[in-house]
């Protein structure tokens, strides 16, 4: 059987970026009715797209919420964005209480949820919201009726520092 030469042993040289948690942000709303990011509408008659009411005052709400807490002070981060948004909405006056607990899985979409959240920090949170680069959506089982609708948005802000490792 043939066997394959030793290799010589070569001075490799490795690189990696070392991430580290630089701060925490956190934010709860109790908005009158959780609404998604809807599709940008078109007026045919004056030629033009527009962004609909609803999105545009939940995003307002969300934006007020997060400057109230937190200020410009995250505005201009460049570094990596973890983002969790968790959302809780109650059961309709007709829905039959035993329904309460029951999976979420009723409009507005998780996706939408996180979309609206993301567009809404851009410029206040974080620079852009391409630098989340990990995100996650919850919506909760659903509350009884009369309790209010709510938002949590938990952000994690990163530095990234680059490091080489000798052999």
């Amino acid at each position: 059987s043939l066997q394959q030469a030793p290799q010589p042993e070569r001075w490799v040289q490795r690189m990696s970026w070392q991430r580290t948690l630089a701060a925490t942000a956190h934010i709860t709303m109790h908005p009158a009715e959780l609404v998604g990011k809807q599709r940008p509408m078109t007026d045919y008659r004056n030629h033009r797209t527009y962004t609909p009411t609803k999105t545009l005052k939940a995003e307002k709400a969300i934006k007020d919420a997060f400057r109230a807490a937190y200020g410009e002070t995250f505005a201009n981060h460049d570094g990596p964005v973890v983002m969790r948004i968790s959302t809780t909405r109650p059961l309709a006056k007709s829905n039959p209480k035993y329904w309460e607990g029951r999976a979420d899985l009723g409009k507005p979409d998780w996706d939408n949820l996180g979309k609206l959240a993301c567009d809404a920090l851009n410029g206040i949170a974080f620079k852009d919201d391409s630098q989340v680069d990990m995100g996650a959506v919850t919506k909760r089982p659903r509350s009884p009726y009369g309790t209010k609708p709510r938002i949590d948005i938990h952000i994690e802000y990163f530095v990234e520092e680059y490091v080489k490792e000798k052999k």
